[in-house]
């Protein structure tokens, strides 16, 4: 089994420091204005997006086990077999799909039933070499 981690990019970056940037200035000016209760109210929504955003650096990785590519993100995981992976393209911008990703640049991996699904592992040529050589050893074998 190989482990990619996705790379981040600076979108991810600036959201993290903005939800940081505004927790801290919005409870403190609802603090002086309102009291604590409402202080701790408005904190707490994003303080749990923070943490949220942050849990998501640490669970976005793409996974190489021998029958099949595992890419999760949060609470949320994709199992694809390589003999249902039909393309691999690289993208770089934005893409609307299914994105397990922290970065805007990266690959989309189309499998069967015309599904796809966008993935950014930190080091690509080197994860496209792996995952095609797996996806041929697969073929192979069947």
């Amino acid at each position: 089994m190989i482990r990619y981690s996705s790379k981040v990019d600076w979108v991810y970056k600036a959201s993290v420091i903005l939800i940081a940037s505004l927790d801290l200035l919005i409870s403190l000016a609802t603090f002086y204005q309102e009291g604590i209760y409402d202080s701790l109210v408005i904190s707490s929504i994003f303080t749990l997006t923070l943490a949220y955003l942050i849990s998501l650096y640490y669970s976005t990785s793409y996974l190489l086990h021998h029958d099949y590519l595992r890419c999760s993100s949060g609470w949320i995981i994709k199992k694809i077999a390589y003999k249902a992976i039909k393309k691999i393209e690289k993208n770089k911008g934005l893409y609307i799909g299914w994105k397990l990703s922290l970065a805007l640049d990266g690959l989309i991996i189309y499998f069967h039933d015309g599904k796809e699904l966008f993935i950014s592992p930190e080091n690509l040529d080197q994860f496209i070499d792996d995952l095609e050589q797996r996806i041929s050893i697969s073929n192979d074998h069947s």
